[in-house]
């Protein structure tokens, strides 16, 4: 993307992020919606990069008896399908803010995971999660402020000693992942920057520390509204 192009990009997703949130929520997920009109609009399953960063990765996690996995920005599924093959002993579970992607994602049963249509920046599935992904996903939220409400949103969605992935291009994953270093419920244990010659991107790893005393757990949260889709698998 231009400089220009990336200008324009950032400044209509925090015009979207200032909105009240259920009309913030309609118009992203139309956006999204739109794209999705036709299947695997970001060529997951062909383009190289994608691969590529799915397989690094799975690399990177570590290899734990993980109960519970949400991908976060899942589109139609084809990551949250490698999660669900590589730990098959686990719950797993893809979001994203487009019915579109969802109900695409359900339709190809390649895997045992489900997804749920829901806004993770106003909305959370239920549950706490031992590993948590979020890739290619967070220039969309808006705002630094919006930025620090879902980095505290997914802080809150892990176990503690869970685990929290994010994979975004480099360098903008500084800016991306800076509010969930700060965060001082989380314990940042390391970034891989790859260094792809046409499209260079960081994976960060980050631990939920022990619960806060007398923290609620899921506090602030709106509980995702169970809709059709959650019952694909």
């Amino acid at each position: 993307m231009t400089k220009v192009g990336d200008a324009l990009h950032r400044a209509f997703f925090t015009l979207v992020s200032h909105l009240p949130a259920a009309g913030s929520r309609r118009l992203l997920g139309g956006y999204f919606d739109w794209w999705h009109r036709r299947p695997d609009p970001w060529h997951y399953t062909t383009d190289r990069y994608e691969r590529d960063r799915h397989s690094a990765t799975l690399r990177r996690l570590p290899r734990r008896d993980y109960r519970r996995i949400l991908d976060v920005g899942c589109s139609e599924g084809t990551f949250t399908d490698l999660l669900a093959a590589s730990f098959p002993e686990a719950e797993t579970i893809g979001v994203d803010i487009s019915s579109h992607a969802v109900r695409a994602a359900a339709a190809r049963r390649a895997s045992k995971a489900r997804f749920l249509h829901l806004d993770i920046r106003h909305q959370a599935p239920e549950g706490l999660f031992d590993l948590a992904i979020c890739s290619e996903m967070l220039y969309y939220v808006g705002d630094a402020a919006m930025l620090r409400q879902v980095s505290r949103r997914l802080r809150e969605l892990l176990a503690p000693g869970g685990l929290l992935a994010l994979a975004h291009p480099w360098p903008e994953a500084r800016r991306l992942h800076r509010h969930f270093t700060a965060d001082a419920g989380l314990e940042a244990l390391g970034e891989h920057v790859v260094l792809d010659r046409s499209r260079p991107y960081a994976i960060a790893l980050y631990q939920r520390r022990p619960f806060e005393q007398g923290a609620t757990v899921g506090s602030g949260f709106v509980p995702g509204v169970a809709d059709p889709l959650a019952g694909y698998s």
